[in-house]
């Protein structure tokens, strides 16, 4: 159903008064310029949320810049280290890698290391997320090499066990079943091998 900039802040501010800890954008990027305009009207009344970008981690630069002094948490996925592996599995997402590598730099210099307050809860700040792939296809250890070599050590990211094949994944073999330990526990060692202190590591799925 259609809403209104004025109906969009309304939303934003009834979720403070439910007591909701932050407003989390999910895949905006199209909607922007109106999310934008919403909340200059929801600050305006009183709005004091932390607002998270949670995004695939494909954004446009240009836009991410002007988020500037806006977005407090960023939330990106870093999905694939290689063109060719998110082409093949991701609708010819080609220039994924290069474009969220951007934009995880740029994300970064905004809002630096996403770290817990004294409350336990984060406020601001860059988290990673990374989802392991079954025979590696994602190109796991690529992405954490990256990560290491051009974030800090403490950055935030969050190593993923939970994926399952769904619909045209049964297409392709290589990713037609869910992850094993030893493809978990691969990623989580490497990670710790070259010195990623932040790591949010999940529970194996059973």
């Amino acid at each position: 159903m259609p809403r209104s900039i004025e109906e969009l802040a309304e939303m934003m501010l009834r979720l403070q008064r439910m007591g909701c800890l932050n407003i989390n954008l999910v895949t905006p990027d199209h909607y922007i310029p109106h999310i934008l305009l919403a909340l200059d009207v929801a600050a305006a009344k009183g709005l004091r949320l932390p607002l998270v970008y949670n995004t695939c981690g494909w954004i446009n630069l240009e836009v991410a810049k002007k988020l500037n002094g806006i977005i407090d948490i960023y939330l990106p996925d870093f999905k694939y280290s290689g063109g060719e592996m998110a082409a093949k599995y991701s609708s010819g997402a080609e220039g994924y890698p290069e474009a969220v590598k951007a934009a995880l730099l740029e994300m970064h210099r905004q809002v630096g290391i996403a770290k817990p307050a004294s409350d336990g809860l984060i406020y601001r700040g860059l988290m990673v997320r990374h989802l392991v792939m079954p025979n590696r296809v994602s190109g796991t250890k690529q992405v954490i090499d990256w990560i290491a070599q051009n974030l800090p050590k403490d950055t935030y990211l969050n190593i993923m066990s939970q994926y399952r094949p769904m619909y045209k994944a049964f297409e392709y073999p290589e990713i037609s079943r869910g992850i094993t330990l030893k493809e978990y526990e691969e990623a989580v060692k490497w990670a710790r091998k070259l010195g990623l202190t932040n790591l949010d590591i999940q529970s194996y799925p059973l």
